[in-house]
């Protein structure tokens, strides 16, 4: 076996998979190998001759999950047509595409301008969100056919596809499944502004978004502020107060100001057993499966996530856990790399 790795003395400041794995390679005597200079995007685990890559952010840190696998769950509209050629209940979801230079590639029908055309025809609200996106960016909720416009015109700078789906009026539920089994599930809660002694909603909302754009974000647009205010009786320009809430509907991500609730270690069975299922579906190892759920309705999966973060773990005081299934996941991928 390899020399015990020194323990994780770097700044917290680095990805939280690399932090985890640092700190499980240091407990079960494995050697973390930075592989980019400390960036915490690109290492390696490394026992008894025995070596595997993992990082983070466009990397999947995942070294059990197959690269097909992975590729086809980053595409919400592979995703989607995999689940229903399984049977399982996934949400419908349109691909709908911004860029014309691969027209010629495609049945007609499926371009941004074609959604606008029949778009009288739609039953708004709408979700739209890019089809290739993550955590929360260009996730949004239209009303009409002058938003849908609007969003079109956004989203296009950025990215060359988005899907389309209903607007599902139930809770939304994130279960972690690894190895077959469901790990952890919590209920993801809206995003939203929390307030403060000395500042306006306006300036609150304008931080968030200055926040969002520094992660290289989507902002929130200024009419979905402009309505939760209208909707919760408040002015823009009025002080917050420590202690508000200023709910945000829409973005549920961590990334996006949303928040895990109702943790649990046991999975409730039909949420578990559907994102089982979704993740054998996909030939993935380690899916974050999302997945709208009222109790007495059968669930429908939103999407699957084959490059989840366990960063709601820290944030609820699980690192414990998060580290034990790194240490499940790092143990399956070193037997099999040897």
């Amino acid at each position: 076996m390899a020399s015990r790795s020194q323990p994780d003395s770097r700044p917290v400041s680095r990805p939280f998979n690399a932090r985890m794995v640092a700190q499980v390679c240091a407990e079960q005597g494995w050697r973390y190998a930075d592989l980019d200079g400390g960036a915490g995007y690109l290492f390696a685990v490394e026992d008894a001759g025995r070596r595997v890559l993992s990082g983070s952010g466009a990397v999947c840190a995942y070294p059990t999950n197959p690269a097909s696998a992975y590729s086809i769950a980053r595409d919400k509209s592979f995703t989607h047509a995999a689940l229903v050629a399984a049977g399982l209940s996934s949400i419908p979801t349109e691909l709908v595409f911004l860029e014309s230079a691969r027209r010629h590639l495609r049945a007609p029908g499926r371009e941004g301008e074609d959604l606008l055309a029949r778009a009288d025809r739609m039953n708004f609200p709408l979700f739209v969100k890019p089809n290739r996106g993550a955590h929360g960016d260009f996730a949004e909720t239209v009303a009409d056919r002058a938003a849908l416009a609007d969003y079109l015109g956004r989203v296009a700078r950025r990215h060359d596809q988005i899907v389309v789906q209903p607007v599902i009026d139930a809770p939304e539920y994130r279960v972690l499944v690894v190895g077959g089994q469901a790990r952890f599930q919590y209920r993801k809660a809206e995003g939203g502004l929390a307030g403060a002694a000395d500042e306006s909603w306006q300036a609150v909302f304008e931080r968030l978004n200055t926040d969002l754009k520094r992660e290289a974000l989507s902002p929130i647009p200024h009419g979905q502020f402009v309505a939760a205010l209208e909707h919760a009786g408040r002015r823009a320009e009025a002080i917050s107060g420590d202690g508000a809430w200023l709910e945000l509907p829409g973005r549920r991500n961590l990334a996006t100001g949303g928040h895990p609730v109702d943790f649990r270690v046991e999975a409730e069975a039909e949420p578990a057993q559907l994102a089982i299922a979704a993740t054998a579906a996909l030939g993935l190892d380690v899916a974050g499966v999302d997945l709208f759920w009222s109790k007495g309705n059968p669930p429908r999966v939103l999407e699957v996530n084959a490059n989840p973060s366990f960063a709601s773990l820290e944030k609820l005081g699980q690192t414990a856990l998060a580290r034990q299934i790194w240490t499940d996941i790092l143990a399956a991928a070193l037997g099999s790399a040897g």
